[in-house]
């Protein structure tokens, strides 16, 4: 039976079959410490198989005089680090979600009349004001834009957007 040194040799020539014998030696021991790493066999199998995936796409550049197994439990371990960094970002969630809360008639009611409320408010403004809130905050025009279609300086735009806003929003709390 040929050593890995062989068969690394025999590997970085092509020959398919050494990485046949390669991972028949090396892939319970490689998905051991794989699941040793990531506390899950199927990710530990995946990883490894992504491992000698990688081994063969960089086999002309490995170095017979170092140990093949170095290589390898190498790649598997960046290959597991990664995993658990993704997990870390993405976690998985446990079962199905539970749905969404009903809001209750109450609720209902609240928001309702909130937004009746603010309706009102807005009616009642005079219509310069009605319009440079509008322009801003429905069509997203900057205070330049809104200031140019309607002769005002930039900063009466920005000083008339801030006193509306205040009156909406003592309107809001007086009603409350």
């Amino acid at each position: 039976m040929a050593g890995d040194q062989e068969l690394v040799t025999l590997l970085k020539a092509g020959d398919a079959d050494a990485l046949e014998q390669l991972i028949a030696r090396w892939r319970s021991g490689a998905e051991a410490y794989a699941c040793s790493l990531l506390h899950d066999s199927q990710a530990a199998e995946d990883a490894v198989q992504e491992a000698f995936a990688r081994l063969y796409a960089v086999r002309t550049d490995i170095d017979e005089r170092r140990s093949f197994s170095a290589y390898l439990y190498t790649i598997v371990k960046r290959i597991c680090l990664d995993e658990l960094r993704k997990r870390k970002r993405f976690p998985e969630l446990p079962g199905e979600l539970p749905d969404p809360p009903v809001p209750s008639a109450e609720a209902e009611y609240i928001s309702r009349w909130d937004r009746l409320n603010r309706i009102h408010l807005l009616a009642g403004l005079d219509e310069t004001d009605r319009q440079l809130l509008l322009a801003f905050s429905l069509e997203g025009k900057s205070t330049k834009q809104i200031a140019g279609e309607m002769n005002l300086t930039d900063g009466q735009v920005r000083v008339r957007l801030h006193r509306i806003r205040r009156k909406m929003r003592k309107g809001m709390k007086e009603d409350a």
